[in-house]
């Protein structure tokens, strides 16, 4: 029986990881991040917890490579905080139950992607959930910090052994081409070697769904591409209320909300990125739409409002 909450291989790992580059920058930090969930948030009938897979450290250098310097140093003085020089993100994963089922909204990174990162199968345990209790798995996107982390530590079988992988058929599509290896730059060549290698270890588990055929009762993809080609948030809906996880569509509290027009170095195709940036805020701006961000501070439960700059984030 399904736990409650408790409310209250071809590839080595050196070629596996050769091309992650300033995404890997922070590997050899220690890991100081505990093990956390926070508490139920309710949807309706459907219940919700965020458990943390730990941090990740980005040099601002490679999140906002087009931006001048002077210009993101002005917009966070602007806010009260120092300008940064790298950003500490949070991995806000999402654990949901509807009906029965206990479903896994992305999957973590991992133990073999940053050091501060990996601390998803903890942070379930510290709430008593096991990973074969985990029906199915959904992933927004499969970028590492979403995606490695199905895989068991030992990197050879499925670290959610009894569930059923979901990704968008555009997604899947693009991270099992072998052009897409073959054509990457040097950033993403970890990322599309890695990426391809979980697919294959996974191989009949994943299952390939577009928005139209719904995910579980309840929940439904939402189409958000560019940061990659077939990056999806879920909607998730219950008794006339809703929430969307973003994934990775909106990043950073200050730069996502206010500056949505720069352009981001993670992004795959960054015009397109933006455009959905500026469409998705005006729908969550205009429906009151609660949201979980994957990279938003802990545990990233806030909402979306427009203000005289474009938008802010308001924690929840």
């Amino acid at each position: 029986m399904s736990a409650r909450f408790n409310i209250g291989g071809g590839i080595s790992r050196r070629t596996l990881l050769a091309g992650a580059g300033a995404l890997t920058a922070a590997s050899t930090f220690p890991r100081i991040v505990r093990a956390q969930a926070s508490e139920t948030i309710t949807v309706g009938d459907i219940e919700i917890r965020v458990v943390s897979d730990g941090t990740l450290t980005l040099p601002v250098a490679f999140s906002l490579p087009e931006t001048a310097g002077e210009d993101i140093d002005a917009l966070f003085t602007a806010t009260g905080r120092d300008a940064p020089r790298e950003f500490v993100n949070q991995t806000n994963v999402v654990l949901v139950r509807t009906g029965e089922d206990l479903i896994l909204i992305d999957a973590g990174s991992g133990p073999n992607f940053q050091a501060t990162a990996g601390r998803l199968e903890d942070s379930l345990a510290s709430i008593g959930v096991d990973p074969s209790e985990i029906a199915k798995v959904v992933f927004t996107h499969a970028h590492p910090d979403h995606l490695w982390g199905a895989l068991d530590d030992f990197e050879d079988g499925a670290r959610f052994e009894n569930a059923t992988h979901i990704i968008a058929p555009d997604e899947h599509d693009f991270w099992t081409d072998p052009a897409t290896a073959e054509n990457a730059p040097d950033w993403l060549l970890g990322m599309a070697l890695g990426g391809a290698r979980v697919f294959e270890a996974l191989d009949d588990r994943v299952e390939r769904r577009s928005p139209s055929q719904g995910i579980a009762p309840g929940l439904s993809y939402v189409p958000t591409p560019g940061h990659t080609p077939g990056h999806m948030s879920v909607l998730i809906e219950s008794n006339g209320e809703s929430l969307m996880i973003v994934g990775d569509a909106l990043t950073n509290e200050i730069v996502s909300f206010q500056r949505p027009e720069w352009r981001l170095g993670t992004d795959f195709d960054r015009d397109q990125a933006v455009a959905t940036r500026l469409s998705l805020l005006d729908r969550l701006a205009g429906e009151r739409l609660p949201i979980i961000g994957f990279h938003l501070p802990w545990t990233g439960h806030g909402m979306v409002e427009r203000n005289q700059d474009g938008y802010r984030y308001v924690p929840l």
